[in-house]
């Protein structure tokens, strides 16, 4: 027995030895593009941009889903002032990126916001988190909770229920004789008070029926500074910094008003309220549109959710509140089966950001080209996600229910 125990470590080494060499790799995606599997210069990288093209205002959503339709999955967009960027649409690239990213990650982000607050050391002891780099990035990072629906949020939850209720209120007396109604400014509004009163803790106004002045100035400042980041990239930096500047003089004032009393929110709170408003609406509407496709889907959805709420004074919350106090959303046997699988469905379709950025640490090969250590790269993963490879619209969300 001993002969054979000494045998076994060996041999085992020798087959797993037998069998790696058998095992090959997959080749990466782009060979079936370049036939000679030629690794091709950066200089080689198909070119696009403001240098070359003129972008449609405020459409440069449909550029980033051109170009990979029209070019190609690795693109260099070329800046006026002699910098570029390198947009990668396979998710093959995007795990190169990410695996390559060091301890942490390096970007280009918000320069304009960067700018405006290095500028008052006074009033911001940091550029935020939209901005941030390195070990400043971090801390600010490690304290805003990640996920949805987690515990994180549990505390908020009734009341993030109530809101829902009141925006489903406004929807109903907002609509016209048709039984229509212009669902996106609503959702803004639903979202400002949401987020509001997640990063804030109070309730801002927003679902008044008459409307709130002071709530629709700040949607609308969220609205111009999200425009301004993006041509501030692509324009003449200066004069959209001149633009910034009394835009979000106001929206930072009233962003700290409101968490004067509330420690270091304000150092990353602005961030936090300008990102999550664009990006909770939109995906909310976006979500109704696709819901909207699929009456059966809606209608099972229905028949689950009354069975759980049976009355009108019924709370979603308090129907699944159980041992577990985790991912109540995601939570199988807990949460709504299409509640879960509408919403997974929607981030799948439609991620809550345009793509992220880094900025690389080493010499990577993305699509076929050589991209050198220190270039601008954009995981664009909300055109991606558009793709036929990956859009399959007419089984909105039975992916998710099997």
């Amino acid at each position: 027995m001993s002969s054979i125990s000494s045998l076994l470590p060996t041999g085992c080494r020798i087959l797993s030895c037998y069998f790696s060499s058998r095992i090959t790799e997959k080749p990466p995606y782009w060979h079936k593009i370049f036939a000679d599997k030629r690794i091709r210069n950066f200089d080689d990288m198909p070119t696009v941009g403001p240098v070359i093209e003129e972008y449609k205002k405020f459409k440069i959503h449909e550029s980033y889903q051109r170009w990979v339709k029209d070019v190609g999955h690795v693109v260099k967009e070329l800046f006026p002032d002699g910098s570029c960027c390198v947009h990668v649409y396979h998710k093959d690239d995007f795990k190169s990126v990410y695996q390559n990213d060091g301890a942490r990650p390096l970007r280009k982000s918000h320069r304009v916001i960067a700018k405006y607050r290095q500028d008052r050391p006074l009033i911001y002891p940091n550029v935020g988190l939209g901005p941030g780099l390195g070990a400043e990035w971090s801390r600010l990072r490690r304290m805003i909770p990640s996920g949805v629906g987690g515990k994180e949020y549990l505390p908020y939850r009734y009341e993030l229920e109530d809101i829902t209720n009141d925006f489903i209120d406004l929807i109903r007396a907002k609509m016209d004789q048709n039984g229509e109604v212009e669902l996106l400014p609503l959702l803004f509004r639903w979202a400002f008070e949401s987020i509001g009163f997640v990063t804030l803790n109070r309730h801002l106004g927003s679902l008044f029926l008459s409307g709130n002045e002071e709530v629709s100035n700040m949607i609308e400042a969220s609205h111009l500074t999200n425009e301004i980041i993006f041509l501030s990239n692509v324009c003449d930096f200066e004069k959209q910094y001149e633009r910034f500047i009394p835009i979000q003089d106001y929206f930072a004032s009233k962003i700290i008003e409101y968490v004067e009393d509330t420690i270091n929110l304000h150092s990353y709170g602005p961030c936090i309220v300008i990102n999550l408003l664009e990006a909770g609406s939109l995906n909310f509407n976006l979500g109704s549109y696709n819901l909207s496709r699929c009456p059966d889907i809606q209608e099972r959805a229905r028949e689950e959710l009354v069975e759980m709420m049976p009355t009108k004074e019924s709370k979603y919350y308090k129907n699944i509140e159980g041992a577990r106090r985790g991912e109540l959303l995601f939570d199988l046997g807990i949460a709504s089966s299409h509640v879960r699988a509408i919403l997974r469905e929607t981030l799948r379709l439609s991620p809550p950001i345009i793509g992220n950025g880094r900025v690389s640490q080493m010499d990577l090969v993305l699509g076929g080209y050589l991209v050198p250590a220190g270039t601008m790269i954009v995981l664009q993963s909300q055109a991606a996600c558009m793709l036929e490879d990956y859009l399959t619209p007419g089984i909105f969300p039975d992916r998710f229910l099997n």
